[in-house]
């Protein structure tokens, strides 16, 4: 009999739970994190991480040659310490985020989204509120594949979120933006997306 019932309860549970998600989808955690873009076109939004070894104008002046923008994500802490370089930033017309730096304890730096995945948090304002933005692709997890750059175009779809770590290895970050633009994408800032 406590069999049966320990049984009948787990199904109930399971019910309630199929009926929670059919009827109200998967809810992230209370913040919404922005994983994709909502222009509904072919857009990508490069999400660069920066740290005090980055030559963000070496990434500005490549992107500029290209004639696209990014948006260069400084570390939390450090945000004030970079005045300067951030201000020559929005002068250029890029956007500028920050991110936790995974050294300052007691702050969540990833967020698990499932199936085994976490992707770092980062916030952006996007003129109106700042919103959390976590990428569509982390660019340093897919560096670990082989064949990283036939992965890259075969899976982009668009208004994406592409996060790659400004640790000046330029010849790569060139291989990212010029996969993105031979397949037709438009390089935008991650306001532009939000």
């Amino acid at each position: 009999m406590k069999k049966r019932t320990v049984i009948t309860n787990i199904f109930l549970i399971l019910i309630m739970g199929l009926t929670y998600v059919a009827s109200f989808g998967f809810a992230l955690p209370s913040q919404s994190l922005a994983l994709k873009g909502c222009t509904g076109e072919n857009n990508i939004a490069l999400q660069i991480t920066v740290d005090e070894n980055s030559d963000v104008a070496a990434y500005m002046d490549r992107l500029e040659k290209l004639g696209a923008f990014g948006t260069f994500f400084f570390c939390e802490q450090c945000y004030k310490d970079k005045s300067c370089v951030i201000s020559e930033v929005i002068s250029r017309g890029h956007g500028v985020g920050f991110y936790v730096c995974e050294e300052h304890e007691g702050k969540e730096t990833d967020m698990y989204i499932g199936h085994g995945y976490s992707v770092p948090v980062m916030s952006c304002d996007d003129g109106s509120a700042l919103r959390r933005i976590g990428p569509s692709i982390d660019f340093e997890k897919l560096k670990t594949h082989a064949a990283w750059q036939q992965l890259l175009q075969e899976n982009i779809y668009g208004d994406m979120f592409i996060r790659i770590d400004a640790n000046n290895e330029f010849g790569d970050f060139e291989k990212v933006v010029q996969i993105i633009r031979d397949k037709g994408y438009t390089i935008l800032k991650v306001e532009e997306m939000l």
